[in-house]
C-alpha cells in the first residue's frame, strides 16, 4: 500500500495519510523524498520508529549528519541529537527562527523530529514558508537582494550555550566555525524555485555588489518572512515525525516552561553549499 499525502497547511505542508503505524525506508523512503520535491514539510503521526529505523529512513534522504554536539547524542547512535529541554545540556538556539546549522559552507539540508515526551501545553515547533515569503516580497525588495550574500556566524550559538550552560565560551570556536556567506534568496536544489535563505540565530549582515542604500534591513526582512500568514504551528503528539526541507523553510521552537519536558529525537542530512537562485527579473505584477 503506497503512502498518501493531504493537504494540511497552504501549499508548503502536508501530511501521510491511508498508514500509520510502521514504515519502511526501502518501501516508503522514495515516496517520502519524492513529497519533498514538491512540499516543505512532512508531517507524519503516530509512527513506531526505534533510533535505527529513524537513521535508516533519514539515510534514504541523504547522507546523516553525525551530531556536534557530543553531549547530546542518543546513546546507541551518534546520528541521532536529542532535544531535552530539561536535560542538564539543554539544546541551544531553537527559539530563534533558523535554518539548520546555517554557519557551515555546507548546511543542513533535511531535518527529521520524532517525539518522545510531549508536554500538556506548549513546546509546539513553528515552520515559515521562505518560498512564499520570497514570492510575495516587494518588487524592489527582490531587485534588491538579487546577488546577495548573508554572513552567518556561530557567534550567538557559542554565547548562548556559554550562558545556558554557565561555561566558557567555547575556545576556538571561530577557527572551527569561521563565518560563511550563503545567498539571501537561494535556489531549490532540483527545481530551482527561488526561497529567502535566513536566520534570526546565525545570520549577523548582508553583502551586496549593488547599491548598499538599497538593501532591506535584517530586522525587517526576518519580520516580513516570518509573518503569520506564512507560518504553520505544529503541535506534537507522541510519536509524531516531522521531516522538513532546510532549503525553504525557517523553523524555530515555542515557548516551553523548562518543568514541563519534552523530548525529540533529531536527524539531519547535509547538503551542498547553496546556490543563488535565478536574478530577478520583473514581470510587471510585482
Amino acid at each position: 500500500m503506497s503512502l498518501d499525502f493531504s493537504a494540511l497547511h497552504g501549499e508548503f505542508v502536508v501530511e501521510v495519510t491511508g498508514r500509520t503505524g510502521t514504515l519502511l525506508a526501502g518501501r516508503d523512503g522514495y515516496a517520502i523524498k519524492q513529497a519533498l520535491t514538491t512540499y516543505s514539510v512532512v508531517v507524519i503521526r503516530g509512527l513506531e520508529l526505534v533510533p535505527a529505523e529513524q537513521v535508516a529512513l533519514t539515510r534514504f534522504l541523504g547522507k546523516p549528519e553525525v551530531v556536534t554536539d557530543m553531549r547530546n547524542h542518543h546513546p546507541e547512535s551518534k546520528d541521532i541529537l536529542v532535544v531535552n529541554n530539561s536535560s542538564a545540556t539543554p539544546v541551544v538556539g531553537n527559539r530563534c527562527w533558523h535554518s539548520d546549522r546555517s554557519f557551515l559552507p555546507e548546511p543542513t539540508r533535511y531535518t527529521m523530529l520524532r517525539a518522545e515526551v510531549v508536554p500538556p501545553r506548549g513546546g509546539d515547533t513553528l515552520f515559515a514558508d521562505m518560498v512564499a515569503a520570497y514570492a510575495q516580497s516587494p518588487a524592489s525588495w527582490k531587485a534588491a537582494l538579487t546577488g546577495a550574500l548573508g554572513v552567518h556566524t556561530y557567534d550567538k550559538i557559542a554565547h548562548l550555550r556559554s550562558e545556558i550552560h554557565r561555561l566558557p565560551i567555547e575556545e576556538g570556536y571561530e577557527k572551527l566555525y569561521p563565518p560563511v556567506r550563503h545567498p539571501v534568496v537561494r535556489a531549490h536544489p532540483e527545481t530551482g524555485t527561488p526561497a529567502l535563505y535566513l536566520s534570526d540565530l546565525c545570520i549577523v549582515r548582508i553583502e551586496t555588489e549593488n547599491d548598499p542604500s538599497n538593501l532591506i534591513q535584517l530586522d525587517k526582512l526576518h519580520a516580513h518572512a516570518t509573518e503569520d500568514r506564512f507560518v504553520y504551528r505544529h503541535r506534537w503528539r507522541v510519536g509524531d515525525v516531522v521531516i522538513w526541507d532546510n532549503a525553504r523553510v525557517l523553523h524555530r521552537a515555542d515557548m516551553l516552561h523548562w518543568k514541563l519536558p519534552r523530548v525529540l529525537h533529531r536527524t539531519t542530512t547535509a547538503s551542498p553549499p547553496p546556490r543563488p537562485a535565478a536574478p530577478y527579473v520583473p514581470d510587471g505584477t510585482g
